[in-house]
């Protein structure tokens, strides 16, 4: 869940200047070449050290280049080596408790909604105060239902994307209920369909699918919720391209906080064991999210979610594009994607080695 960087002097700082493979499309006038651009005959197009141009980029792009390495601004790195849960497991329990029992209650959702915000409350309170959070797969061993762990995941996992983002503390408040909210409308779904392990049928999913509307529907006449707390259970499910459901509509239509619980929905599912699949890495589900970037979901969501999201876990095995097997030891502040890794010729700080990529991990 979301996590905090130790504030421990023992971790370096340092002003580095990054080195990043970008695609042609994504470079911009202004940038500056990390390495030579050489074209398929061995020849240089252009040097190193160059300040990029709209007439060099056009000159790429004529020479079929696909992608270049650019030198980013300035920033401070910090090397992680060690990450602690900022929300407690006996909080994190409680709460999935304490949202079963407000999904199942015979007395209404209601009643129960005035404990629920003060959890997101406490919540928002914990994370915003830590500038430096970051979210990661952690195993619960938990009685409860897949329902109501996903709704407190997906509800703190947006929180860390809201905070990412730089919403004001009220937002970050309303978007948490959302988040924890935004899947009630299953409640309505039978079981039977919600945990069936074969392929569902056309008209099964259709049913799964009336749960956006559903839920919309439930908590608009039975809660005095604030509005866009309803439209996130509405539209969490609504993608940019307007291929979503339940109304198909495009991105300038969905509301801002539901696209951003639509990311932390389908990262939390992608990396979750479910009765009909087993649960993809951290790594592979963020490949699957970026994958729909700008089409399926908002890239100032992806943006922040890229920036929290840690793809590598510490001591996690991996392999790498040299031919090294090795460990995860520790992370790069400014660029979650480029770890160190413990190999057995020594540690290999991927922030430094532009040309060394991982092609496999493990949990």
């Amino acid at each position: 869940m979301g996590l905090l960087l130790h504030e421990d002097k023992a971790y370096p700082r340092w002003e580095v200047t990054k080195i990043q493979q970008k695609l042609l499309n994504d470079v911009k006038a202004g940038m500056i070449l990390a390495e030579d651009v050489i074209d398929q005959y061995g020849r240089i197009l252009v040097a190193s050290g160059m300040t990029l141009k709209n007439e060099i980029i056009n000159l790429l792009i004529k020479h079929e280049i696909d992608s270049v390495y650019v030198c980013d601004h300035k920033f401070t790195n910090r090397e992680i080596n060690e990450l602690r849960d900022l929300i407690s497991m006996d909080t994190r329990l409680q709460l999935i408790s304490n949202v079963e029992n407000a999904f199942t209650s015979s007395d209404g959702l209601a009643k129960h909604l005035t404990q629920l915000q003060n959890y997101i409350e406490d919540i928002v309170s914990t994370l915003a105060s830590n500038k430096d959070i970051l979210m990661y797969l952690n195993d619960v061993n938990c009685a409860s239902d897949y329902l109501f762990m996903h709704s407190v995941n997906v509800g703190i996992f947006s929180i860390i994307i809201g905070i990412a983002m730089e919403l004001p503390y009220e937002e970050l408040c309303i978007l948490g209920m959302g988040g924890l909210l935004h899947d009630f409308g299953k409640t309505r779904i039978t079981k039977e369909i919600l945990d069936k392990q074969e392929k569902l049928t056309v008209e099964e999913f259709n049913e799964i699918k009336q749960h956006a509307s559903l839920g919309y529907n439930v908590l608009k006449v039975d809660t005095q919720l604030d509005y866009r707390i309803n439209f996130m259970a509405l539209q969490h499910h609504e993608r940019c391209d307007g291929s979503g459901y339940p109304w198909g509509i495009p991105k300038l239509q969905i509301h801002p906080l539901a696209r951003i619980v639509a990311v932390a929905d389908v990262y939390d599912a992608l990396t979750t064991n479910r009765v009909y699949r087993s649960r993809l890495t951290s790594f592979e589900a963020m490949e699957i999210i970026n994958k729909g970037n700008k089409v399926y979901f908002d890239e100032n969501v992806i943006e922040a979610f890229n920036a929290v999201a840690i793809p590598y876990q510490i001591d996690s095995e991996v392999k790498l594009t040299n031919g090294l097997n090795g460990k995860v030891f520790g992370l790069n502040s400014s660029d979650l994607t480029r770890p160190l890794i413990s190999t057995p010729v020594g540690i290999v700080n991927l922030l430094h080695e532009p040309n060394i990529g991982i092609i496999a991990t493990s949990y």
